[in-house]
């Protein structure tokens, strides 16, 4: 079952604690950024992120937020989401 926004946005939060980077989070999107990742959900539906050169665009959120976590696991961080 697809999580719903709420679910998505305090997922995204845990990933920025885990990251120590501040979450940015209004109505509309939410998402994160360090120096060699982004990520951002979009409440229509949408996100993209990025890693090192690899890049989702346009994707649906869930999808997004699966891979940039495999993403940056694979990178060498520690996540606790």
């Amino acid at each position: 079952m697809p999580q719903t926004w709420s679910e998505l946005r305090r997922r995204v939060t845990r990933l920025g604690a885990a990251l120590d980077v501040v979450v940015r989070s209004d109505p509309e999107v939410c998402g994160l950024s360090g120096d060699t990742f982004h990520l951002s959900l979009h409440h229509g539906g949408q996100g993209d992120c990025t890693v090192h050169d690899l890049s989702l665009i346009d994707c649906p959120n869930e999808l997004v937020l699966m891979e940039f976590e495999r993403w940056m696991r694979c990178a060498g961080y520690h996540l606790n989401s």
